[in-house]
C-alpha cells in the first residue's frame, strides 16, 4: 500500500506551494498512521481470533457505526485515488478531460468491485507492486542521483526498458522467500541497472 500510495500523493504535492515540506510531512503522516492501523488490525485479530472485518466489528459491538467507518473511508480514499487517475490520464493524454478519467475510472472500479471476488486481491496486490516498484527506483535514480529531467520527452526507451526488466525481476522474486522482500531487493536492483546503464552511455558518447 505504501508503495502505491507514492505516485498517488505525487499527484498533489505536484502543485503545491512548497512542495519539499509537503511531501515530508505527507510522508511522516502516512507512515505513522499506516503503523497504527496495522497496530489496530493485527491487535483487533489477536483478540478476536478472526480476520474477518465484519466479524471483528461486530465482537467489538460497533455495529451500524462501524458499517459507516468502513463507508466513510472507502469514500475517502477512492475518491483520491480517482483524482490520481484523472491526473495520470490527462498527463499522458493531454487532450483528455482529468474530470472524465476520474470518473470512468470510478465506474470502472465499481463495476470491477460487483464482478470480482474481494476476499483475496493479493495477487491484484503484487501485480501493483511489480508496476510500481520499478518506476519508483528509475524516478528515484534520474531525479535524485543522476539529476537528469526527461519531460521534454514523449518516452524515455532506456528507462521504459529498464522498467520491464525491473517488472520481469519483481514477478520472478515472488517465487522465492529473501530478506528484504520482492520490493526492496527490485528497486535496488534497479537502481543499480540505471545508474549503471546512464554511465555506459556517457562513456559510449563520450567516444
Amino acid at each position: 500500500m505504501p508503495l502505491s500510495w507514492l505516485p498517488l500523493i505525487s499527484d498533489y504535492t505536484s502543485v503545491a506551494q512548497q512542495p519539499v515540506p509537503t511531501s515530508g510531512i505527507s510522508a511522516v503522516v502516512y507512515g505513522l498512521t499506516s503503523c497504527w492501523m496495522a497496530f489496530i488490525g493485527l491487535g483487533a485479530a489477536i483478540l478476536t481470533h478472526d480476520i474477518n472485518i465484519a466479524t471483528i466489528i461486530l465482537r467489538a459491538g460497533l455495529g451500524i457505526a462501524g458499517l459507516f467507518i468502513i463507508i466513510f473511508s472507502t469514500i475517502t480514499t477512492t475518491f483520491m485515488d480517482a483524482y490520481s487517475a484523472g491526473v495520470s490520464s490527462k498527463t499522458i493524454f493531454n487532450k483528455w478531460s482529468g474530470t472524465m478519467a476520474a470518473i470512468g475510472a470510478t465506474i470502472l472500479g465499481t463495476i470491477s468491485a460487483l464482478i470480482f471476488p474481494m476476499d483475496n486481491f493479493s495477487n491484484f496486490l503484487y501485480l501493483i507492486g511489480s508496476v510500481f516498484a520499478p518506476m519508483i527506483a528509475i524516478q528515484i535514480t534520474d531525479y535524485f542521483i543522476l539529476k537528469v529531467d526527461y519531460r521534454q520527452q514523449n518516452c524515455q526507451w532506456t528507462n521504459l526498458i529498464l522498467w520491464l526488466i525491473g517488472f520481469i525481476i519483481y514477478r520472478i522474486l515472488l517465487n522465492y522467500s529473501f530478506p528484504l522482500g520482492s520490493t526492496v531487493t527490485t528497486i535496488i536492483v534497479i537502481i543499480a541497472m540505471t545508474w549503471g546503464t546512464c554511465r555506459v552511455m556517457k562513456l559510449v558518447k563520450a567516444k
